[in-house]
């Protein structure tokens, strides 16, 4: 089953999907949060691709394109990681009311900013486990990094490969304690990060490890980039992700 879905932000229209096996649900469901300047589909189809995996396991997985991406409303140069975190917030509430998703198993993952969006929510929504691919904590010096590095600067930031970053974003994530922000969600997280990762430093992936202790699982792709790209790298992103569901849905 697929179906489009919207959903009302405080005035930012959303726009997303929803995959779910055929037949009577409710369904173990799967929240995907996309990273930075990409949208629910994914570079390379990443996410959608990821959607079937979960669905021929019988999951159902929700994706939204956060305001200004993808199909959602609204320009890039208006996002803030404060907006996308109260969207994501209200994409798993919205999810928690559908007749297709089973409310005792519903789980967030997320890639790159999508990910450290799942850090920073979780403590708060408390999800039956979390999956995460490569964590954006350094988004602060990343995104800093490739404004003073693209195209250069516009009324409102920078421009960012055609689309424009503004101040704003950057003066709010530099203020968040975005390690604080982590802690205090206990139950199961699995890691996902290439060793060769040219956004996000594998160290990245040993500081969540230090904030998650025990309840962490880490599973590093070797030779892999911040994109998976490659079919091997993607495949063992999926096969890692999917086991590690199942094993919290038995």
């Amino acid at each position: 089953m697929y179906k489009s879905v919207k959903l009302d932000v405080n005035g930012r229209l959303l726009r997303g999907c929803v995959r779910a096996p055929e037949g009577e649900g409710p369904f173990p469901t799967v929240i995907f949060y996309h990273g930075f300047t990409v949208d629910k589909v994914g570079m390379q189809r990443l996410h959608e691709l990821f959607a079937r995996e979960l669905v021929k396991a019988g999951f159902a997985c929700v994706r939204f394109d956060f305001y200004g991406l993808g199909e959602s409303e609204g320009d890039f140069s208006e996002m803030t990681l404060g907006h996308e975190i109260e969207e994501a917030e209200a994409i798993y509430n919205w999810s928690l009311e559908q007749d297709f998703c089973d409310p005792d198993n519903l789980y967030i993952s997320g890639h790159s900013q999508g990910g450290l969006i799942c850090t920073c929510i979780a403590p708060k929504i408390n999800p039956k486990a979390m999956v995460l691919w490569a964590p954006a904590l350094n988004q602060y010096y990343g995104a800093s990094l490739r404004a003073r590095t693209m195209m250069g600067p516009t009324e409102k930031g920078w421009d960012i490969e055609g689309l424009e970053l503004s101040r704003d974003f950057i003066e709010e994530i530099r203020k968040m304690d975005l390690r604080s922000m982590a802690r205090g969600y206990e139950k199961p997280t699995l890691l996902i990060h290439g060793t060769e990762d040219e956004l996000v430093p594998v160290d990245v992936a040993y500081v969540y490890q230090d904030i998650y202790g025990e309840h962490m699982r880490l599973e590093l792709i070797e030779g892999a980039n911040h994109q998976f790209r490659s079919l091997k790298w993607k495949q063992q992103v999926y096969d890692g992700s999917v086991k590690f569901l199942l094993e919290q849905n038995s």
